[in-house]
This record gives structure tokens, sequence and C-alpha cells, in this order.
């Protein structure tokens, strides 16, 4: 088919020849008795030529005929491997049959491969392959090719073997002192075994009790929701330039990284501990003001919460959130300082837990419930109405600690009905009061807020040291006054209002979390303020920034922040040391310290064996050593310990312990264990500041009183006189001069040198 094809481009390139002279270019005049012969070859094969053209009409070509024929007319300009480079610009892998010579297609292979759709090109490949030999030395200097299929069939004396069981690799020396060891004392080797036990392996699933005491949410990272926050928030920002937003930002919140926000910057401890300069409650607040607070505060204030609300879930269980998303009319839930971000979070949950409920009816049915937030700006009840629906915004709290309890003499109508909620969520509410007893009385009404019968009470700091102290206070607060103890069921007030002296019967009650112990706070020495602590109790949580807090921040490096708060969820009127029938004292940390093995057939069935609100909770981040993992646990005893988890307590242990993080429940015990001393500061901390005032202080009392006792002896040191002439002139001080301590160290040398030199002399 190819000269065929040959043959009419020898005919086309003949008519251009013997076209007119105006359209031809300068060419050699060709003679007639070659154009005739070359016309009756043309003239013998005219009916082969026409079929050959009808085939290659009919046949089903990738690419266009014309495009082909072109490609053809420019094989004589070009080099055998020139043309393939042609052919493979213009059709890349799918050649067309027939387009290539054997030798140009050999070039192809050689260069680019088979080309694809060629079946006929890899069987010619397959065909040329010769069979595989396996030869082997005939024994006179020769090679002879030897049977594999009969080869295959020996023994395992022969040279084949199974592929699942290959044949041992040699003993080494090692390997052959231990078995002759074993075999003398009578055991058997097991270093395969002690090798799986001492390096856990990478499929190891964790425990379950541990996976039962993971602190945070899961996945670890928490991706604002778009339809609820992202999406609305930057709608609203839309209007404003990114420009004000960044100058109002840094205004309010102190600046680059904005430390007097929700975020934590490195490298932060000698900033001033502030509380949040915006409070949702307050009553004047301007645009701009109440736009930074939707960018600045939402994210932080949402993951945080929402952080604290799964702990919280994980420790009452799935029967405590059903429960409320079943009750008539659904949970009663207040935002009190979040400006609805709390209510946000709390949506997620339940929307969670409602779609586990009703799988059937996933995404169509809202929970049930009602939500109410405390915002007393216009501006920015204008904007939180925007993400929030069904919800009833109120411009303060409620105040009922100061509102009678019961009729009195005075006044003797029924008491006025109170609002009572189910969840009262309250972040950073509470260091933005200056005296103690203002605290007491906001925490207090708050308490006085929530159902008597199961209501939760959400309280979320900062984490940093006012902050901690804070939340810590809060704590104390309610176990003196509210929450009953075994041993502590009263409450007696006389120190604190001697006239009127009450005694006032606690009722039932629960810390949730973080606290596993209702003893007092190890970390909180003393009320108030502690000057110069450096260790306290906070947690963290990621999340990811939304774009338009990235543009406030300027920030380029990284898209994730780490909120680090101070937190405390406590239960109103059910005790689960009561329910469940547990305890949190010191023999709860004895067996917590032994370790609760799990049987096998519960490990697989990935069900917890123990209760987690008896179990000791990860306080600093664990330290991981070399063999052994050091744990700081803060104890159902109510101390702080350093629990040391060695490799030797097995794969299990060792794996989870070098797995655990921040604020998780320990199930698996320790090896060794000690209590920690904690740089807790103090009232009257001595600060570097106060430390050099001091120092300086005693040095001019000593100066005074070497003075005077100059004034009062008279006698003469006989070595004055020397010590005078022999001291440099640029080391004499002067009154109100600093000596550097480099010339104070050469004089005193210089000075030895010459008593030296006199001793001798």
């Amino acid at each position: 088919m190819l000269d065929e094809l040959e043959l009419i481009d020898e005919v086309e390139l003949m008519d251009e020849e013997t076209a007119p002279a105006e359209t031809l270019e300068p060419s050699e005049p060709i003679e007639k008795d070659e154009l005739t012969i070359l016309m009756e070859r043309v003239s013998d094969h005219g009916e082969e030529i026409n079929e050959l053209l009808d085939e290659l009409e009919e046949m089903e070509y990738e690419h266009d005929i014309e495009e082909v024929a072109e490609i053809l007319a420019q094989r004589r300009d070009h080099t055998s491997e020139s043309f393939v480079h042609l052919v493979r610009q213009r059709f890349g892998d799918g050649l067309p049959d027939a387009l290539l010579s054997e030798e140009e297609l050999q070039i192809y292979i050689r260069l680019y491969g088979a080309p694809i759709g060629r079946a006929d090109i890899d069987v010619m490949a397959e065909e040329e392959q010769d069979e595989p030999s396996l030869l082997r030395d005939d024994g006179e200097g020769g090679w002879e090719e030897v049977d594999m299929e009969e080869e295959a069939a020996k023994t395992d004396d022969g040279y084949a073997y199974d592929m699942d069981n290959p044949p041992k690799d040699p003993e080494t020396l090692a390997e052959q002192r231990t078995r002759e060891v074993a075999e003398q004392l009578g055991g058997q080797e097991a270093l395969e075994q002690f090798e799986d036990e001492a390096v856990p392996g990478p499929t190891m699933r964790a425990d379950p009790n541990t996976l039962a005491g993971r602190f945070g949410t899961d996945p670890s990272t928490i991706f604002l929701p778009e339809k609820a926050i992202m999406n609305p928030i930057a709608k609203i920002l839309s209007g404003y330039a990114n420009k004000h937003l960044y100058e109002v930002s840094n205004r309010v919140f102190g600046g680059q990284g904005l430390p007097h926000s929700t975020a934590t910057p490195r490298g932060g401890s000698e900033l001033p501990q502030k509380p949040l300069p915006l409070d949702a409650s307050q009553r004047y607040m301007g645009q701009m003001e109440a736009n930074t607070y939707l960018a600045v505060l939402y994210p932080g204030i949402y993951s945080a919460v929402l952080s604290v609300l799964v702990e919280t879930r994980k420790r009452l269980g799935d029967d405590w959130l059903r429960g409320l998303l079943s009750q008539k009319g659904g949970p009663n839930v207040l935002d009190a300082s979040g400006g609805g971000a709390g209510i946000l979070a709390w949506k997620d949950l339940a929307r969670t837990e409602w779609d586990k409920m009703y799988p059937s009816a996933r995404g169509m049915a809202t929970p049930p419930g009602k939500s109410t937030v405390i915002v007393g700006s216009d501006t920015l009840r204008a904007r939180a109405s925007q993400l929030l629906d069904n919800t009833t915004f109120l411009p303060r709290l409620p105040d009922y600690t100061h509102v009678r309890q019961k009729p009195t003499m005075e006044d003797s109508s029924e008491v006025p009905k109170r609002k009572q909620y189910d969840i009262i969520i309250a972040p950073y509410s509470i260091q933005g009061y200056t005296e103690n007893y203002e605290r007491k009385q906001h925490v207090e009404n708050l308490w006085s807020l929530l159902n008597p019968n199961g209501g939760i009470l959400i309280l979320l700091e900062k984490g940093r040291q006012r902050g901690f102290e804070a939340i810590s206070g809060a704590r104390e607060m309610l176990l003196q006054r509210h929450i009953a103890s075994p041993g502590s069921t009263e409450y007696d007030n006389f120190l604190e209002d001697p006239d009127q002296r009450e005694v006032i019967q606690k009722e039932p009650g629960m810390i949730i979390a973080p606290c596993t112990n209702h003893s007092t706070c190890p970390m909180h020495n003393f009320s108030g303020t502690s000057h110069g602590r450096r260790e306290y109790c906070s947690f963290e949580q990621r999340y990811v920034r939304p774009s338009f807090l990235q543009n406030i921040l300027r920030a380029k490096h990284r898209n994730h922040e780490d909120v680090r708060f101070s937190y405390l969820s406590v239960q109103r009127g059910v005790d689960l040391r009561q329910d469940r029938g547990f305890q949190q004292n010191s023999t709860s940390t004895d067996v917590a310290f032994e370790g609760f093995p799990t049987p096998e057939d519960l490990k697989q069935n990935n069900e917890p064996t123990v209760e987690t609100l008896a179990l000791p909770r990860t306080v600093f981040p664990p330290l991981k050593r070399d063999g052994h993992v050091l744990i700081d646990v803060c104890t159902p005893a109510g101390k702080i310990e350093r629990w040391t988890v060695s490799r030797a307590q097995g794969a299990q242990q060792y794996r989870d312990a070098r797995k655990a993080k921040l604020g998780d429940l320990w199930a698996l015990g320790a090896r060794f264990r000690r209590v920690r001393n904690l740089e807790l500061g103090g009232k009257h901390f001595e600060g570097k500041k106060e430390r050099l005032e001091r120092r300086a202080a005693e040095r001019q009392l000593d100066a005074e009183e070497e003075g005077e006792i100059e004034e009062e002896d008279d006698f003469d040191d006989p070595d004055e006189d020397y010590r005078a002439r022999s001291m440099p002139q640029d080391v004499q001080k002067k009154k109100g001069q600093r000596v550097p301590t480099w010339k104070k160290a050469h004089h005193n040398k210089k000075l030895r040198q010459a008593y030296n030199k006199r001793d001798r002399d």
C-alpha cells in the first residue's frame, strides 16, 4: 500500500511541475519521455489506485484523512528520525495505522515506546522475546540448559523452596550463643516476642480505656462551619475595608498578635493579663467594634466552648444529651457572655447527636430547644441575629441573688417565677470583675439560673495565670457554699457575716471536668492573686483560622491557632458519685496507679471498663524520654504527681503513653510515682525588681554600719596606707562612680601580688 501511495505522490509532483509557468517556481525541465512513461505506469495501475483510495476512505481513522495525507506529503523533506519526531508531535501516542514504515516504526518504539492501540506491535514484541532458560556448569568447562519444570518439582533438598516458608538465615554468633545458653538453662529463646513487646507496632490500636479518656474533639483540629459562621461573617465584613478592620482590631485588642483577645501569643509571658476589652453585655458598641467582635472573638470562643461541650458529653455519656433532646420542648440554653458563639457551638453538638438518634432524617429536622443570648449593644445584636435563628436576645443577665427566695414579713406574696436553664455557657465573664466579691456574686447568680435537676454550668477563661485563678476561685466558692461532698454537707457564713449568721444546707452537685476530685485544688494555694506563679492548669484547642481573621492578623506562615483556656464544667442537683457508685480519693488514685487491664473479649468490642471520672488527668504535656514517658497528673486525691510509664510495662501502655496529650485521662497505670513541687508564687512573692531593691537596701545599711564602726574605733590599719598607695588611680572609686567587675578583679590581683612581695621583702 505504501508503494501505491508513493506513486500517487509522484503523480501529484509531476502535475505541479507541469502547471502554468506563472505559478511554478524555477525548476529543472523534465523530459517528455519521462512524463509519458510515468503516465503509462499510472494508467496501468489505475484500478488498483482507485481501490486503495476507496479502502482509505472506508477506514475509521482517529485523525482526519487530510491531516494524514498532509503528513505523508512531508516525508521526503525529512530523514527517517526527524519524520518520526514530526509524527510524534502531531499525533502523540495515538499513532494511525500504516503511517510509518517498518524502519520508522522501530525508531518510534526505540524513542517513545510502543504506540497506543497497536496490539500487533505488542504481539510482535512478545514473539521476539526468547523463552527464559536456566544454564548451569556441565563440569567440562561449558554450560548446559536445565529444564525449569523439572527443577521446580524437586524437594526441599534441591534448589527450589516454598515462598511462604523460605529457608532460615544463617545463625549468627550471638544467636548461637543465646541458643546454647537457653539449652543449658532449659529455656527457650524469645527474641522475636521481646521485640514485639518492646517496640509498639505501627498498626497497634489504642486501649479502649485510653480512647474513653481522651480530651478534645475528633478530629483534634476544628474547622469552623462555613454555612453557620464563616460565610455570614464574611458577608457582614465585606462592606468594610480590610485596612480599617486591621487598625481597629489592633487598637482594641492590644496591637500585633491581638494579645488581649482569646489568642495567646508566643512569648507573651511578660504581657499584661487583661480581660477581653469587649463584653457582649456592654451597652454601647460601635459598628467597627461589633465587626471586630465577630471577626476576632467568635472563632476562638466557638472553638473553646465546643471543646468543653464535647468533653462534658464524654463524661456524662449518651443518655445525658439524648435525654435533653428528648424532653418536651428540648433543652433551654443560655449564652451569658459569648455573644452567640456559645450557642453556635451547642447547636453543632446537638445536631450531631440528633442525626445519630434519627439517621433517616439526617439534615432535615432541626433539633428542638430554646436559645437565649445576652447582648447589650444594638449593633452587635443586629449582626448576631444574622447568624442565629430562633434565638431570644436579652440586654442583660437577670439578677436572682438579690431577689427574695421566700415570702417575708414585708412582702408575703408568692416568690416570682424564675427562669431556669438546662445549660449555661459563660465564657470570659469572670476576669472582668476586679473585686473578688463581685466575682462570687456573678457565679452565684449563674448558679441560681441553673435547673436544679441536672443543669450544666460551663465557666471558661483565658489560659493564663489570672484566668486560671478566676476559674479556681469560682470552683472554690461553689464547693464551699453549694456543692455537697462527703464530710461537707453544710455551709456556715459566720466568718463572712457574723451579724446575720446562717447555716445553709448544700445540695447535690458534681464537677464534671476537668477535675476528678472535689477537694482543694492543688494549684490554688490561696484566694486572690498569686505573684510569681509559673504553673497553672490550662488546656488548648486548635482551629483553622477563617480568611478574615488571617487578614486582620496579617498571618502568612500558618493558618491555625491554638486557643488556650482554663475551664470548669459543673452539674447541679446530680451527684454521679452516688448514682454510679465510685469514689474520688486516695484509694481511687492507688487503683489507677496499678492500671486497669482490659479483658480480650471487651477489648475486641472496644468498650471501656473503668469509670473515667475516677481517673487522674494530665495537666501538663507529657515528656517523652528514651524508654519511658513522664506524665504529670492531677489525681482523684487532689495532688499533682509525676507518673513514669516505662517500656517494660508493656507495648500497649508504652504506646498509649507516648500518644497521650494534655488533658487526657490516664487509665493504664505507671511504674513509678512521686509528688511534684509546683511553682505557685505567693501573696508577697519577691520578683526580680523587688529582689534588687532589697539587696541594694541591705548594702546601703551595711555601708552605714561600717561607717559608724570606723568612727567609733580609734585604731590605725597598718595596711591602709599601703593599700591606698598600691591602688591604681583609675580604680580608686569616686562617689557615685561604678567600677567594672573586671577592673576590680584586676586590681585585687595586683594588690595580692604587692602584699606577697612585701611579705617576702
